[in-house]
């Protein structure tokens, strides 16, 4: 028979090997997404559990190279300082437990003729659980005065960390009333942060993860390609001319 009706001159292509590549291909890549879904969830579980307010720091944070605190039409510039500590001023969250001075300035000269009140109250979800009892919530105050200079000093000392509410109400005689609300954390910006630098290490990992895939199969695609043909099988008689004739004697 010829080459070309010889089925071995012509070999298949190996079928197994293919669909064992393609099976190891897939369980990789189910691996790789139930990794990244557990990451995820444990991400979405320590979000949805984590004590930290649900409201950012309300209308207290910077703005035009200031820390500002917005009440009603009016500004108040606000400077936080932590006397025993190396990083001795804050804006908004509070890095570390002990005495604390927050610095109230007022803008606006119509400000200064209105009382405020300064009130800081632990952080429990929101204004209404906080009204239900307001007096066992309540860590410092600080009853309704004017202050004609326009600064407030306001001196507290937090023994344990954890999340708080301030509440700076102002009151007019022409009964104006205007109230602004800034949560912040006292010895927890760490925790505060963690879901974002743990969103950002799961997003880490998967890009890695997916180059691994993406390099597997390049691999596997040059493996392939580069992959030796098979040596031609040994050459069979040509039995189209028949047996040999015998010489005469």
């Amino acid at each position: 028979m010829r080459d070309g009706g010889n089925p071995e001159a012509h070999p298949a292509p190996d079928v197994g090997e293919d669909r064992f590549a393609q099976r190891n291909a897939f369980r990789f890549a189910r691996g790789l997404r139930l990794a990244v879904l557990s990451a995820a969830a444990v991400v979405v579980t320590m979000v949805a559990g984590a004590p930290a307010p649900a409201e950012a720091h309300g209308r207290l944070g910077a703005a035009e190279g200031r820390c500002r605190l917005f009440i009603g039409p009016d500004i108040m510039n606000f400077t936080g300082y932590l006397p025993e500590a190396s990083k001795n001023e804050f804006c908004e969250d509070i890095p570390a437990t002990g005495p604390i001075i927050m610095v109230f300035d007022a803008e606006q000269e119509e400000l200064r003729d209105m009382k405020v009140e300064l009130r800081i109250v632990k952080d429990i979800g929101g204004e209404e659980k906080e009204n239900a009892d307001l007096q066992a919530v309540t860590v410092a105050y600080r009853e309704p005065k004017s202050y004609p200079t326009g600064t407030i000093n306001f001196e507290h000392t937090f023994d344990e960390p954890g999340y708080f509410v301030g509440i700076v109400t102002v009151t007019g005689d022409h009964g104006e009333r205007w109230v602004s609300r800034f949560p912040f954390s006292v010895g927890k910006s760490f925790m505060r942060d963690l879901p974002v630098y743990l969103t950002l290490g799961l997003g880490t990992v998967a890009a890695f993860l997916i180059y691994l895939v993406h390099r597997r199969r390049d691999t596997t695609t040059a493996a392939k390609a580069h992959k030796p043909p098979p040596p031609p099988p040994p050459s069979a008689p040509d039995e189209d001319h028949g047996p040999e004739a015998t010489p005469a004697e």
